[in-house]
C-alpha cells in the first residue's frame, strides 16, 4: 500500500521565528526519520509560511513523502517534532483512519481527492461525506504554534502563554488510486508531489 503523508508546520516567520523539523515517526510501520539525514523541511507552496517535510534528495521542495507498505493498513499514527527557534519543541500527532479498502493508496493532500479532468488523470471523487464542506486550508493536518479555527477532530495542549505545545488530530480519508498519487504533470496540483523513486519502503 502506498502512503502519501505530509508532515507540515504553519508559522509566520516574521512573528514566530525560525522553525525546523526534528524528526518524523510512524510507530504503526516502525519507521523513524530524522531531519538532515533521511528528511529535510522545505517550502513547496506559494504561501511560504508552510514548512513541509520531504525526503532529503535534490534541491526541489517536495510536498510530503511516500511510504510503501507491504501490507494493507486501515489505521496509522504519525508523530512529528518541530523546533521553534532555540527555545522549545512542539509535537504533532496525527491518527489516520482509512475508511475503505477499495484501492491501494492514500494521500493526505485533500486537493487530490477531487474529481479530475481527463488531462489530470480522469480520477473520480474521493471526498469523505463528513468533509464535503471543508477545505484543505481548514481541515488538512498541520502543526501550528498558536490556536486558529480548524475543521475536524483536533485537540491542542497549550503552555502558560497560550502557545501550542502538542496537537493531536484524527483525520479520516478514503483510499485512492496509486496512479493518482504518482500522476505526473507540470501543473501546480502535481508538480511538487514525490515520485515513486522517493518512497521509503518498510518491511512486513
Amino acid at each position: 500500500m502506498l502512503l502519501h503523508l505530509i508532515p507540515r508546520l504553519y508559522a509566520f516567520r516574521s512573528i514566530e521565528g525560525e522553525c525546523s523539523l526534528i524528526d518524523f515517526e510512524c510507530p504503526t510501520l516502525g519507521i523513524f526519520l530524522r531531519n538532515g539525514h533521511e528528511l529535510v523541511a522545505r517550502r513547496p507552496y506559494p504561501n511560504k509560511n508552510y514548512l513541509v517535510g520531504c525526503r532529503k534528495v535534490g534541491q526541489k521542495a517536495i510536498n510530503g513523502l511516500l511510504i510503501e507498505s507491504p501490507t494493507r493498513i486501515n489505521q496509522l499514527t504519525t508523530i512529528t517534532r518541530w523546533a521553534v527557534g532555540a527555545e522549545r519543541v512542539v509535537t504533532h500527532k496525527v491518527q489516520y483512519v482509512i475508511l475503505d479498502s477499495e484501492m491501494d493508496a492514500i494521500t493526505e493532500s485533500m486537493v487530490l481527492w477531487h474529481t479530475m479532468s481527463p488531462s489530470l488523470g480522469g480520477f473520480g471523487n474521493r471526498w469523505p461525506s463528513a468533509a464535503q464542506n471543508w477545505t484543505p486550508a481548514s481541515a488538512q493536518p498541520r502543526m501550528e504554534l498558536v490556536p486558529r479555527y480548524r475543521d475536524g477532530s483536533i485537540q491542542d495542549s497549550l503552555d502558560e502563554a497560550g502557545r501550542i505545545t502538542e496537537r493531536s488530530e484524527i483525520f479520516h480519508l478514503h483510499t485512492v488510486e496509486r496512479e493518482r498519487v504518482l500522476f505526473r504533470s507540470e501543473t501546480d496540483l502535481y508538480s511538487r508531489n514525490p515520485t515513486a523513486e522517493m518512497a521509503f519502503t518498510v518491511s512486513a
